[in-house]
């Protein structure tokens, strides 16, 4: 057995057992497969353009006309969830390879208390040791909970830039389509 690990003081270093597991937070089976727990699914809606703006209809039968700023935001909103979305896999890609180092190198850190164990050399050096591969399985667990949830956030932008192209879709092929945004769209939302 160990002896107690002695921290001197100022150390950055935490005494052994002392710093608590991440706490995780995991939704029953029940809950996210409920039917009545899921979103609706985007209803398109309908738009015509004319001199005073888009005019559009929602599935419900509400009416609005969007000005050509309008219109310039809801592509904004689509692009950003979707350049939102491929930041957050890059990140989830980046979560993957600290927890894999951290792994790497707590078991290398159970390889040296092996060796130092084998040689003899010192009961404090075995149990710096130990601290430090306590500290880097820390690490491990928290980088993939990082990326547990940054794959969540990844699959929500995702998700919600694919609702907004499916509800909002039509209003853009109706700018796109309509004479009066000819020759250039840009013209249109400009002149708005």
């Amino acid at each position: 057995m160990t002896p107690p690990v002695t921290v001197p003081p100022g150390s950055a270093v935490p005494p052994a057992g002392t710093i608590p597991r991440p706490r995780t937070v995991k939704l029953p089976d029940n809950i996210r497969k409920d039917p009545a727990m899921q979103p609706n699914p985007p209803v398109p809606h309908s738009a015509t353009v004319d001199d005073k703006g888009i005019h559009v209809t929602t599935a419900t039968g509400k009416s609005r006309t969007y000005s050509g700023g309008e219109v310039m935001t809801l592509t904004q909103v689509i692009d950003l969830a979707e350049g939102s979305a491929t930041l957050c896999q890059a990140s989830t890609d980046t979560a993957l390879e600290l927890m894999d180092e951290a792994l790497e190198l707590a078991t290398d850190c159970d390889t040296l208390i092996a060796d130092i164990t084998a040689k003899g050399v010192g009961a404090n050096l075995i149990a710096k040791c130990e601290v430090l591969k306590e500290q880097l399985d820390l690490q491990a667990a928290a980088a993939k909970d990082v990326h547990d949830k940054i794959q969540g956030g990844e699959e929500a932008c995702r998700t919600a830039s694919a609702n907004a192209e499916a509800r909002h879709g039509g209003i853009f092929r109706a700018v796109a389509d309509s004479p009066l945004t000819k020759p250039a769209e840009r013209d249109f939302y400009n002149a708005r």
